[in-house]
């Protein structure tokens, strides 16, 4: 608790910055929401908790579930309630992304006690039917982020590891022995770690801790990577999960978490102007978030979150075992 009230009294230090002293962000706005749901705690006590991915089910979108990872155990299953549904000890998972193909769930992870990557097939109930592919990672120190790249023609895998190395690994999903293959390798100055893909517009983003965050395309190799949004004395290291919120006529936001300012920053989805940061705060109820690792959004309409759902790791859970926090979209967005 000591620790999130300095963390406020910085922030707000900050907050009066931004409306005195307009910077390269330009016209930025600020917001401070509370979560509507938080997550039961991860089952390993200090920093377990990670990265999630939403499984949407889209038959009967209450019924959508988070599949997050429990990075000195394994994963957990939640419902849309943050009640635990199922648990799975497969080692110790760093992050984890979902795709749908053809009616089956597929969740990539990183599995550090193998230095594996590893898919595996999801029930839409959120059990776990089986593990489709564990490859040991010779080329990658310590695997860290991934994310699945779902294109029309081919998909693909980006995967990090603490040495600022991401590889590109060509997926074959639809056959009896799965299989995936290097393709590319990537190299940063430092670690890189939340990675997210917009397949609509061609482009994968990557975050760079301590430097910023980057696109590159996943089909053209010899299109140089580009800095999109880099660190300055507003948006302090380090830049951790990723996030794509996918909104009508192509619009949206990258999301990502920055630690170092203790809060989430929007960019346009096209344009990657800064559109908006915003923090998790206390409410009567539920604890609000710090220095988050993974983020997710989800932009399936429920009953409870008519306009989709944003998703948070959580540091601090106020004593108990670290968690998830999951806030309203509607209270994010903004009214353009």
């Amino acid at each position: 608790m000591h620790k999130k009230i300095i963390s406020v009294a910085i922030f707000f230090f900050s907050a009066v910055v931004f409306s005195q002293e307009p910077n390269n962000l330009g016209s930025l706005f600020y917001k401070e929401v509370t979560a509507d749901i938080e997550t039961e705690p991860v089952f390993v006590a200090d920093d377990a908790a990670d990265d999630m991915c939403v499984l949407e089910n889209k038959t009967d979108p209450d019924k959508s579930l988070i599949i997050s990872s429990d990075k000195k155990y394994g994963i957990i299953v939640y419902n849309l309630d943050g009640k635990k549904l199922y648990d799975y000890p497969v080692g110790r998972v760093n992050n984890v992304d979902i795709i749908e193909s053809k009616g089956r769930f597929y969740v990539a992870g990183t599995n550090r006690t193998k230095n594996n990557i590893e898919i595996y097939e999801f029930g839409i109930d959120g059990q776990l039917q089986s593990t489709l592919i564990s490859e040991n990672v010779q080329s990658l120190k310590d695997v860290y982020g991934i994310t699945f790249y779902n294109g029309n023609q081919e998909k693909y895998l980006f995967v990090s590891d603490k040495k600022g190395n991401v590889e590109q690994w060509r997926i074959e999903l639809d056959r009896p022995d799965p299989k995936i293959y290097l393709t590319r390798k990537l190299r940063f100055s430092s670690l890189a770690e939340g990675i997210v893909s917009d397949e609509k517009n061609n482009v994968v983003f990557i975050g760079q801790e301590k430097k910023g965050i980057w696109k590159i395309d996943p089909i053209n190799p010899y299109v140089e990577k580009e800095l999109i949004y880099k660190k300055n004395k507003f948006m302090r290291p380090d830049f951790e999960g990723l996030a794509l919120r996918e909104d009508e006529n192509n619009n949206g936001y990258i999301v990502a978490s920055v630690q170092g300012s203790n809060g989430y920053l929007l960019l346009d989805r096209l344009d990657y102007t800064p559109k908006l940061f915003f923090r998790v705060v206390d409410s009567a109820e539920i604890d609000g978030t710090t220095e988050t690792d993974g983020i997710e959004v989800s932009n399936i309409k429920t009953k409870k979150f008519p306009n989709g759902f944003f998703i948070a790791q959580d540091d601090d859970n106020d004593g108990l075992n670290q968690n998830f926090k999951i806030v309203d979209w509607n209270k994010i967005k903004l009214n353009e």
